[in-house]
């Protein structure tokens, strides 16, 4: 038994009045599901179709922060004792996501912008708690007119979805069975998708953040959330060295990638959660 702590870097996660965080799920074979996070663990309800359900990760901070990084970050991390992560089982909406949160700001305006275009043009579904929404398919977003992408607010992403989609119909199928760089690779070639929105996409697809751009806003930004004072570079370049040299194995990458990104988005355990 350990403590844990949920990461709710997807914004698909959503609070319920009773304090449950649920999420809707799909993969592209039809399968469809709601997870819900008690507190002590996760719920899976399926709603259509059969499948494997989704993979779950599971980070030990305690065990495995690299003993390098700055002792405040390192801290500020463990206290979220073990973080579990659903990875997205569909890579189109792990590519959506992405997509959606190049160019932002602040780390959370992609969240609002995620669900105000599944709102208005995803297909729903029924959950516990009421209807829940994933993003529009492929299909349907290239026929949409010009004008529903300035109702959703996301003209700007206009090029770089409708590209996502054309490629994804043609290759979409190849690409979810590649792992690694490999996946990364293939992302990278859709026209209008850069390098750090392609291994955003495939580290939320396969739950592996050794492949997350390390240079991301976001993870910058929680980061000197979790350290004010630690001296953790700022600019881009600095910071990705930094970072990679702190962590001398892929283990010590992921955990302190993902554990950063969980100690911005993140939900506690209420109790213990049994790994």
């Amino acid at each position: 038994m350990a403590h844990a702590s949920l990461c709710t870097d997807h914004p698909g996660w959503t609070e319920t009045e009773s304090g449950r965080w649920h999420r809707l799920l799909s993969n592209e074979r039809g399968a469809t599901w709601v997870t819900s996070w008690t507190g002590q663990a996760l719920d899976f309800m399926p709603l259509a179709g059969d499948g494997r359900l989704p993979e779950l990760t599971y980070t030990h901070c305690r065990r495995l922060l690299p003993p390098a990084a700055p002792r405040q970050l390192t801290n500020a991390l463990s206290i979220l004792g073990t973080i579990v992560r659903v990875s997205n089982p569909s890579l189109w909406d792990a590519l959506c996501v992405a997509i959606l949160q190049q160019r932002q700001v602040r780390p959370d305006n992609g969240h609002g912008l995620y669900r105000r275009w599944c709102t208005l043009y995803g297909p729903a579904s029924e959950g516990p708690h009421g209807p829940l929404r994933l993003p529009p398919t492929p299909q349907t977003l290239l026929e949409l007119p010009n004008s529903a992408f300035e109702k959703a607010k996301a003209a700007f992403y206009r090029p770089s979805l409708r590209s996502a989609a054309a490629a994804y119909q043609a290759h979409g199928h190849a690409w979810r069975q590649l792992t690694g760089t490999e996946l990364v690779t293939a992302l990278r070639g859709i026209n209008r998708v850069g390098p750090s929105t392609a291994a955003a996409a495939a580290a939320d697809y396969l739950g592996d953040f050794t492949l997350y751009p390390h240079h991301d806003l976001t993870l910058r930004t929680f980061a000197h959330r979790a350290a004010p004072d630690a001296g953790i570079p700022i600019e881009e370049e600095p910071f990705t060295r930094q970072w990679t040299a702190w962590a001398t194995t892929p283990g010590q990458l992921r955990t302190l990638t993902l554990a950063t990104l969980a100690v911005g988005n993140h939900v506690p355990a209420s109790t213990t959660l049994a790994t």
